[in-house]
């Protein structure tokens, strides 16, 4: 994968540790079972422009070869040359500055169609994760957990998270269901209070209040609070933070895998049959007597036979002619 600006991937690399990349490929190629193999399971371009995680690296020649699982399913190995390896971050509610976005219109990415761009105007979006392509940085956006493109980050609007005391407010307050303030909230001045403010994008004067009604949006301009123990604006991780956050998050992942295997993998040995010794002297004594009883079992079995064989035989003699003589014979000298 080409990696001009991200000075980072190569330690990425060399460590073989977990991460994501951005499916950015020319053409078709195979996704294989093995690099030894060339059984195919699927295409890589059925998983064009998605985030995939790698769990592992493995260069064979001149080739570089990385296995990739999409949400949970391991797909297989596959040759990336031109995908970019892009970092998790701590998620951000974010909303996009559209006339911004226009204006840097020749850098930006589209993954979503000009026409449905506008549909973001208004959206409360999450900010995932990160890249670095052709010198720019880029966020990943989703919207109830699918991805609607990278923009780059300077055209976003961050939240932060707070804790105000509001004290009142004035004539203009109003409250709506959504954060684009349609859907208006009639407001019941005897369960209004308390309110305070839990999130805020304090650029564009929004606010998400909690109230005694419920938790609704606002306009900030409207409130009354006090604005010196406004707490200060704490700026967003920048790109070394975020691939150290990112590192930290994939290696606890992958603890947590290995962890989660052992256990399954000692789950499955305590459900099997096979005991490799008798767990205690109970279970011994239990095993002695079973054996005692099937060998009582056997000799009865056994004797019965023989019984069974005897019977037979003298009634065979006690028919027979001489054994009727022998019979005439003994009732005679009675």
């Amino acid at each position: 994968m080409e990696h001009k600006v991200d000075k980072f991937f190569r330690h990425v690399r060399d460590f073989d540790v977990s991460h994501y990349v951005w499916i950015y490929e020319k053409g078709n190629k195979p996704i294989l079972q093995s690099v030894q193999s060339m059984r195919k399971t699927g295409e890589l371009k059925d998983f064009q422009k998605q985030i995939l995680r790698v769990l592992s690296h493995r260069k064979v020649g001149n080739k570089d070869f990385y296995y990739l699982e999409h949400e949970g399913h391991e797909l297989g190995w596959a040759e990336l040359k031109t995908s970019i390896v892009v970092y998790s971050k701590p998620r951000e509610h974010v909303r996009l500055d559209l006339d911004k976005f226009m204006q840097e219109q020749e850098k930006q990415i589209f993954v979503v169609s000009k026409n449905n761009l506008r549909l973001l105007k208004d959206q409360m979006l999450d900010s995932r994760f990160i890249m670095v392509k052709d010198g720019v940085e880029y966020e990943a956006l989703f919207k109830k957990h699918r991805l609607q493109g990278w923009f780059s980050s300077d055209t976003l609007v961050r939240s932060e998270k707070a804790a105000i005391p509001v004290t009142g407010y004035t004539e203009e307050f109003k409250l709506f269901e959504f954060n684009n303030l349609t859907s208006e909230v009639r407001i019941d001045e005897k369960k209004i209070y308390p309110i305070t403010i839990v999130h805020m994008f304090r650029d564009i004067q929004l606010a998400k209040v909690k109230t005694g009604m419920g938790n609704y949006w606002t306009d900030m301009s409207h409130l009354e609070y006090d604005r010196e123990s406004m707490p200060d604006y704490e700026p967003p991780y920048t790109f070394d933070e975020t691939v150290v956050y990112d590192l930290i998050q994939n290696v606890s992942e992958e603890r947590q895998m290995a962890l989660s295997l052992v256990e399954r993998l000692k789950s499955q040995f305590r459900d099997t049959d096979i005991e490799i010794e008798p767990q205690n002297n109970e279970e011994v004594n239990e095993l002695t007597v079973d054996q005692d009883l099937e060998n009582l079992r056997e000799d009865l079995a056994a004797e019965r036979d023989k019984r069974e064989r005897i019977e037979k035989r003298y009634k065979n003699l006690k028919n027979s002619f001489f054994g009727k003589l022998q019979t005439k014979y003994w009732q005679m000298r009675k």
